[in-house]
């Protein structure tokens, strides 16, 4: 009966822990609140866009796939003629800041409704179901201009198929590109350009979209110093270069704005997702010979920053307001972006930069109405001196106040009360875009009453169990527990969720200190007890993996950066150490077992060099010719297609021996699952990374005797 309870209870629990989690995310990661009608604040007559005045009737949105803004604005970058543009004045360039999470999924929703996203978007840019990413008829400026300009005229789509499962309803003409094809460099953006030159060719449409993937492809294997990085700058360069000479030389091209922009930066690793300085800048580039009329062009290229920030810096979501005014249609919704000042001289008159800065002015108003109770504020106390505000929300009225004044005051003749009326519109517009920016404040407190309620009912549950199984008490349980439980308030704090792999690093020292202690009582030496394990832990991690001398990772790679052929000899250590433990526990016979993990070594091996050959031919400079023919020989997608297959053939092999009564133990089967998945990774780490599985192999042995 007790065992029953044990097993019931140890149920429940695990079924308690997913709902809870469930119900958190669902209560606390909330959106934003519907937003009413526009009330009070009305512009009159400047409400109205003028299509006749916009300075733009077509675009072209390029997007590039991890567009870092010193890979158009720093020296040494593949963008050269896009740096010739910027002297001349044709295109003008930003740094756009993204916020977290730097995700394609939430940068694409960001640019087109203007809004800031939730770390559910982490799960859904992963997520294959259309049904689940799909916002078919949201409120963005791919609907708008759909709708409100010159509606016989098309909307066409060549890229990544994200969009065409998040906006089903928007294009008219497109073709999708396979986003998880990683392997690919080149097809997978030659697809795209190949539609360039006809559709450029075309007057039917008034957007064209194009997404980019290959630059974030070798990101992701080779980093942002790979060897295929600056080519595909090239070609990427390559691509503006046909499309503004098709502005310069087509008649119906002379009104298109083109603009290609990044949707988030990358770190050094060639990761992103998180809010580094390197992550959250992106490369924004406004290009059009009517630019010119601006500017007689910037310095280009410039040194690297080292926060990445180049020329003047903007928020990604002003890109959406901006082009709504550019090309003459309303502003979505929820758009907390600001349009961009530099672009006001584009419009002849003062009455239409007027009427472009208070509708985006009367836009935020109301989207502030909707997320706060603006009717019982008092803002008489400070409506001098705004910055004398007890609190942002006050701040913000305050400068709406003054706008709203400025506004009935303003006279079109007088040019300095004119001048006055921009700057405190643009100042409202600022504050008002900081308060909104910050995450909305409506969270579910039934849903996150429920969450905790599920979550301790579950720890009780647990607790219970292991004193249904009456093992000795443990307070090893006690101090895992006080890990975890410090670790949960720590989710409410955004700087320390950022960063949370600082606590993980001094939890795991602590708990490892823990262990040791354990064995030093049983009268184990100390060094092999605590400063073993502790030595270990402190050379595979490091404490600031922002500075590339603080890991031992980049410490062993630019120690043998310049000797290649040491640089992978723990490589092909940790595969020789991964067929002797394969092979100890498949189970299948001394020379079968042999032979099968010989076979899927050799394989893994061959792929993983046909991988580093392909991101970096120069770190096979010290092999024969050989080898290096052997290698760029082979076929990378093949030898891991047979290797995963004989993988999979081993993991049915142990299992099925465990099945049939042979003498194999428990253990030993859940040994050898490991050790397959342990192959497994380390076929897919980068080979700069490998040096880590030695360590990790020491730290599990340590780990294995302290069970024993």
């Amino acid at each position: 009966m007790a065992r029953y309870r044990q097993h019931f209870s140890l149920l429940i629990a695990n079924i308690l822990v997913p709902v809870g989690v469930v119900l958190f995310i669902v209560g606390f990661f909330r959106g934003r609140p519907p937003v009413p009608k526009p009330k009070g604040f009305d512009i009159n007559h400047h409400a109205q866009i003028n299509l006749q005045t916009a300075p733009f009737d077509k675009v072209i949105f390029m997007m590039v796939d991890a567009l870092r803004s010193d890979f158009v604005y720093a020296e040494g970058t593949g963008f050269k003629y896009t740096q010739s543009l910027i002297r001349s004045g044709a295109a003008m360039p930003f740094t756009a800041r993204a916020a977290a999470p730097t995700l394609t999924l939430s940068r694409v929703k960001a640019l087109t409704q203007g809004t800031s996203q939730s770390f559910l978007d982490v799960w859904l840019n992963v997520f294959e179901s259309e049904s689940a990413r799909s916002l078919a008829g949201a409120d963005t400026w791919l609907s708008r201009l759909k709708a409100e300009r010159t509606p016989e005229k098309k909307m066409v789509f060549y890229g990544a198929d994200l969009w065409l499962d998040v906006y089903s309803d928007i294009f008219d003409r497109f073709e999708g590109t396979d986003a998880w094809y990683l392997p690919e460099f080149t097809t997978v953006d030659s697809n795209v350009t190949r539609h360039l030159p006809n559709e450029l060719a075309r007057d039917d449409w008034k957007a064209l979209v194009l997404h980019y993937l290959g630059l974030d492809n070798i990101a992701h294997q080779g980093g942002p110093t790979g060897a295929h990085m600056v080519p595909k700058q090239a070609q990427m360069d390559d691509v503006v270069k046909l499309v503004y000479d098709a502005l310069e030389q087509k008649a119906h091209l002379k009104n298109t704005l083109f603009v290609m922009l990044g949707d988030h930066g990358m770190t050094d690793q060639g990761n992103h997702g998180g809010a580094s300085p390197s992550e959250i800048a992106a490369a924004m580039v406004f290009v059009s010979p009517k630019l010119k009329l601006l500017s007689s062009g910037l310095a280009s290229p410039v040194p690297p920053t080292k926060n990445y920030e180049y020329y003047s810096v903007i928020n990604q979501v002003d890109f959406v307001p901006t082009l709504a005014g550019l090309m003459g249609f309303t502003t979505p919704a929820k758009s907390l972006g600001i349009f961009v000042a530099e672009f006001l001289d584009l419009f002849e008159s003062s009455d239409d930069r007027h009427r472009v800065l208070f509708n985006n002015a009367q836009q935020l108003k109301t989207l502030l109405e909707s997320e706060y109770d603006t009717t019982t504020a008092n803002v008489t106390y400070c409506s001098q001196l705004c910055g004398q505000c007890l609190n942002d929300l006050d701040q913000v009225l305050c400068w709406l106040q003054k706008a709203d004044i400025a506004q009935r005051e303003q006279t079109p003749t007088n040019l300095a009360s004119m001048e006055e009326v921009y700057r405190i519109t643009r100042t409202f517009c600022d504050h008002a875009q900081r308060l909104l920016n910050a995450p909305p404040n409506n969270p579910s407190y039934v849903h996150l009453a429920f969450s905790a309620a599920a979550l301790v009912f579950s720890t009780i549950l647990l607790w219970m169990t292991h004193s249904f199984s009456a093992r000795p008490s443990d307070n090893g349980i006690f101090a895992f527990g006080l890990i975890v439980s410090f670790h949960g308030p720590t989710m409410f704090f955004n700087a320390l969720v950022l960063n949370e792999q600082y606590y993980w690093y001094w939890a795991s020292l602590a708990w490892l200190m823990y262990i040791g202690y354990k064995r030093l009582i049983t009268g184990e030496h100390w060094l092999k007890a605590i400063a073993y394990p502790v030595v270990l832990q402190l050379i595979s991690q490091s404490l600031d993996e922002a500075t590339r001398c603080g890991s031992i990772v980049d410490y062993v790679h630019n120690m043998l950066s310049g000797h290649q052929v040491l640089f992978w000899i723990p490589g092909l250590m940790i595969y020789v150490s991964a067929l002797h433990s394969v092979s100890r526990y498949l189970g299948l016979g001394s020379v079968t077992s042999f032979f099968a993990s010989t076979s899927i070594c050799i394989l893994a091996i061959l792929s993983r060099l046909s991988s580093a050959y392909r991101l970096s031919p120069t770190s096979f400079d010290f092999a024969p010719p050989w080898l290096k023919d052997l290698v760029s020989g082979t076929n990378r997608n093949q030898s891991l297609n047979i290797f995963w297959g004989g993988l999979g053939a081993c993991l049915i092999a142990v299992v099925v021996q465990s099945r049939m009564g042979r003498p194999i133990s428990r253990k030993a089967t859940i040994v050898g699952v490991v050790e397959l998945a342990a192959l497994y990774l380390r076929s897919l780490t980068r080979p700069k990374y490998l040096v880590l599985y030695p360590i990790f192999d020491l730290q599990y042995q340590w780990l294995c005797k302290f069970s024993h």
